[in-house]
């Protein structure tokens, strides 16, 4: 089964959305597809933006899980003040609790998933990050994506641990450690939890890209950056809105819920790897590699004719 990874959408659901479905079309083995979070927000946005791309989102997501194929939102830092009740940037307080209804039941969004052995978050997880909050992940070198993925999931479902969550390092304008809501990409760079491989929006980038391929990063877990679609202010495109796009061969399907290699049940498996259990290696097996801006015409085309009709 393949896994599509989409960054940041900040809004523009109403023109991605539908590209995606091509993509889903021409390619029947793409049997998940996993947003990295800040669905919410864009430069200028008003309360009828906001809610016409939450709402869409919201039948797009119900739509395709009603087909049986594995949807998994997380949550950006945008998204997180909605939850939190707390204003934050770009955050429109009048629709607060319209968008956390969205977020929470529609979408049943989550800070954290595993594809394969790659940890998905919307910022990443530092090792300082996880030294305070997840002290055995953090000591443990064989640390899983499933199982750190759960423990960030347990501390959303505990309000007591929300200001964990969302701490902001310097880099990004707060004070605290760089949480998995808020790290930079120099962040992660900098300090990536040690033996394990991640996936991450949240820090524009021109194009998907693995941090962990160029010599001067030899021997570093992978780091796959995705957030390709984020805006300037005046409305032009970062990025070239290309995606990732993981082939997991033991991946579990999402609509019979086994293994794709071998049928078995067991969650979370990755079976047919031929690999040890260092996710280094299983990350190197898996293919994972950038796919561009589905459909006819640019992303920075499509883009314009969005920001125009704002």
């Amino acid at each position: 089964m393949k896994t599509l990874v989409v960054g940041d959408l900040h809004l523009k659901q109403q023109f991605v959305l539908p590209r995606i479905d091509g993509m889903l079309a021409g390619d029947a083995e793409i049997g998940r597809v996993v947003f990295l979070g800040d669905a919410c927000d864009d430069w200028g946005a008003n309360e009828a933006d906001e809610l016409n791309a939450m709402e869409f989102y919201a039948k797009w997501v119900r739509e395709h899980r009603g087909r049986g194929m594995r949807i998994d939102v997380l949550l950006g830092n945008h998204d997180f003040c909605y939850v939190r009740g707390k204003r934050g940037p770009g955050s429109i307080m009048s629709i607060m609790r319209n968008l956390r209804t969205i977020l929470e039941d529609a979408l049943q969004a989550k800070v954290a998933c595993a594809v394969g052995p790659y940890l998905c978050s919307h910022a990443g997880v530092t090792g300082v990050w996880a030294k305070r909050f997840l002290p055995d992940a953090s000591a443990d070198a064989s640390a899983d994506a499933s199982a750190i993925a759960q423990r960030l999931n347990e501390m959303l479902a505990d309000s007591s641990h929300w200001g964990d969550l969302d701490s902001c390092p310097p880099s990004r304008g707060g004070w605290s450690l760089p949480g998995p809501l808020w790290a930079d990409l120099r962040d992660m760079l900098d300090d990536a939890l040690p033996g394990v491989p991640q996936i991450v929006g949240h820090s524009p980038v021109e194009r998907v890209e693995n941090y962990a391929s160029g010599w001067m990063t030899a021997g570093r877990d992978p780091l796959w950056a995705c957030d390709t679609m984020s805006l300037m202010s005046y409305g032009a495109p970062i990025g070239d809105g290309s995606m990732l796009l993981v082939d997991e061969p033991g991946a579990m399907d999402g609509s019979t819920g086994l293994c794709g290699s071998c049928d078995s049940g067991t969650p979370g498996e990755l079976c047919g790897l031929d690999v040890s259990n260092g996710a280094d290696d299983a990350a190197e097996t898996l293919e994972a590699y950038a796919v561009p801006f589905p459909g006819e015409g640019t992303f920075a085309e499509a883009c314009k004719r969005y920001w125009e009709a704002r």
